[in-house]
């Protein structure tokens, strides 16, 4: 029983349909259709948005949301959940190396608001010190909170490691 999930991904585009069919997902979008083995899957992530596999010889996309004929958006979430269920319960079995991640609420937001609001706390430091006639003063200040932003920009790449597997 071959298990499918539909998607316009661009309202000039036509219908792009993804079907699991035995060990194999096959992408069709009008006459052109391309074919990913699960064996050679690496990696399968996922969201409410959509999910992105990663192949050894490429990367397929499948998007939960669809365009109607009026440009207005369709939410498909319930055939995606069903899909996307399936092909990671086929991975499971055909492929025990993958890996598999749900992607949740992004850990980097509160940094990255504090990364702004340091930015935007140096300003204000600058322009004070300098209202009041202590630059030295300011600039000396302000560098140390400069220090507090490259490292905490630093750290940004790191946050979603802890939610896999392999870190």
């Amino acid at each position: 029983m071959a298990i499918s999930h539909s998607a316009r991904l661009s309202p000039l585009q036509g219908e792009t349909v993804w079907t699991l069919e035995g060990d194999a997902i096959t992408e069709t979008r009008g006459r052109r259709e391309r074919r990913f083995e699960l064996a050679k899957l690496k990696s399968l992530q996922s969201a409410q948005g959509g999910a992105v596999l990663t192949f050894a010889h490429g990367r397929l996309t499948i998007p939960a949301m669809s365009y109607t004929r009026g440009l207005r958006p369709e939410n498909r979430a319930a055939s995606f959940a069903v899909f996307v269920g399936a092909v990671a319960a086929a991975a499971a079995v055909t492929t025990p190396g993958a890996r598999f991640r749900n992607a949740g609420a992004p850990m980097a937001e509160p940094l990255i608001w504090m990364i702004g609001l340091l930015g935007s706390g140096v300003l204000m430091l600058l322009l004070f010190a300098a209202t009041a006639g202590a630059w030295t003063l300011g600039v000396a200040l302000a560098a140390r909170l400069v220090f507090v932003m490259i490292l905490a920009a630093g750290a940004l790449p790191w946050l979603n490691r802890a939610s896999r597997p392999d870190a």
